[in-house]
């Protein structure tokens, strides 16, 4: 029972209205052929409009119940791109969302350090990076009611980055976004 009341309390000062989601700007000066990305889709999956790099092989989609991923692996294999779309019991505030994915992240790979996390406003959502015992992640958090979703550029610790896969992977992100209603 106390453990209920501690979570309830931890969760309510977290909990408020989020605005609408909206599309980020676009990466300045750089024109989609430039970036080698395929044309922006909708995926019905992610409920988000996808935009993964040409020549990146699609992993299978890994899904449960509260949440979808894909991912898209570069060439090198040591770089990735993906959305995931997640579900939530109750409405969380992006600190508190973040913090889930931290403990997702040291589940999956035994540790998460948060390397630097920024609001952005057009997102609107928070812009952080995180590095686990298997994967570095540039991500874009974005928050709305009862859902969420994480946009990443990923690359494999210990593994030489290669800067224009990463490059690649981050317009990627940039240009991806959630479902207008």
């Amino acid at each position: 029972m106390h453990r209920r009341i501690l979570s309830i309390l931890v969760v309510l000062p977290a909990c408020g209205c989020q605005s609408t989601p909206r599309r980020p700007a676009a990466v300045a000066t750089t024109q989609p052929s430039d970036l080698a990305l395929q044309p922006a889709r909708m995926d019905d999956v992610l409920k988000a409009v996808v935009d993964p790099p040409v020549g990146w092989r699609a992993e299978p989609l890994k899904a449960s119940d509260k949440h979808k991923h894909q991912i898209w692996i570069s060439p090198s294999g040591n770089t990735a791109y993906g959305v995931i779309y997640f579900t939530m019991p109750w409405p969380v505030g992006q600190d508190l969302a973040l913090i889930g994915f931290l403990n997702q992240m040291k589940r999956t790979e035994g540790q998460a350090t948060l390397v630097e996390k920024e609001p952005d406003d057009q997102l609107p959502g928070i812009r952080f990076v995180a590095e686990g015992g298997l994967y570095t992640v540039r991500t874009n958090l974005i928050i709305d009611g009862f859902q969420g979703w994480a946009f990443y550029a990923g690359t494999v610790r210990g593994k030489p980055v290669d800067n224009a896969e990463l490059t690649t992977a981050e317009a990627a992100r940039e240009r991806t976004h959630v479902q207008e209603d």
